[in-house]
């Protein structure tokens, strides 16, 4: 099962770990639980789904020996995060191909619709057509 959530620093905002599947539906909401170990997030092919906030941690109780490993990796990061490759391998989003693959293919799909609406206004009538920018097309109606 999946989704697309991401979780990232509280100070900085910066999503690391992105989790996708192919049945997903657009992402309404997301949120925190309480004690900011999970994620859930609600779609609009209604349903709730529930994510682990750190997708290598493991759910359960660890064992002394793992805790102690992990809170050796964690003091090693911490030591060495002014280092630059440190800092960009802790900064890197890890996207799957088919998200980035989708990705992509969005990219390229808007740029052909923006080149055709551009196209479409310097080949006609002058007057005739006007170029609408991406923030008003968004806007459905105004009210006064």
């Amino acid at each position: 099962e999946g989704g697309t959530a991401a979780h990232g620093s509280n100070s900085t905002g910066v999503a690391r770990d992105i989790y996708h599947t192919k049945r997903m539906q657009r992402v309404f909401c997301v949120g925190y639980t309480l004690d900011h170990k999970y994620i859930l997030s609600g779609s609009d092919d209604t349903n709730i789904r529930l994510w682990k906030a750190r997708s290598s941690e493991k759910i359960g109780q660890l064992s002394s020996r793992e805790e102690t490993s992990l809170q050796y990796r964690n003091a090693l990061v911490s030591k060495y995060e002014h280092l630059p490759e440190v800092r960009r391998i802790s900064k890197t989003r890890r996207l799957s191909k088919f998200v980035k693959t989708q990705t992509q293919a969005a990219i390229v799909q808007k740029e052909k619709r923006r080149r055709k609406e551009t196209n479409v206004v310097k080949h006609s009538k002058p007057g005739t057509k006007k170029y609408t920018d991406e923030k008003s097309k968004a806007i459905v109606k105004t009210v006064d």
